[in-house]
């Protein structure tokens, strides 16, 4: 379901990594993989520079967390506010965390 990028531990710390990592596993429902199909696009490998303070994830999600994956592809309300708690999660902890 969510596909979590750092470019091999190397677009962020590996704290934050491990405490991101963390919280996919505090959320069971969605399975998760860290630096597998998507490792990071343009924006993670270019602006991530954890030496220099500045530390980029991506997050891929797939469909199905989110909306129907069968024509016509609407937005599913019911999936979209079941994985919001996740999402939130997430931000919350990169808002909180701090560079060892």
């Amino acid at each position: 379901d969510m596909n979590f990028g750092t470019v091999d531990a190397t677009s962020c710390a590996l704290s934050l990594r491990e405490a991101l990592t963390g919280v996919f596993r505090a959320h069971p429902r969605y399975s998760h993989v860290v630096d597998g199909r998507f490792k990071g696009g343009h924006t993670t490998r270019h602006y991530g520079r954890p030496a220099q303070g500045v530390h980029a994830v991506q997050l891929e999600m797939a469909w199905r967390a989110y909306m129907d994956e069968s024509p016509p592809y609407r937005w599913h309300e019911a999936k979209a506010q079941a994985v919001t708690p996740l999402l939130r999660a997430l931000v919350q902890r990169m808002i909180d965390w701090r560079p060892d």
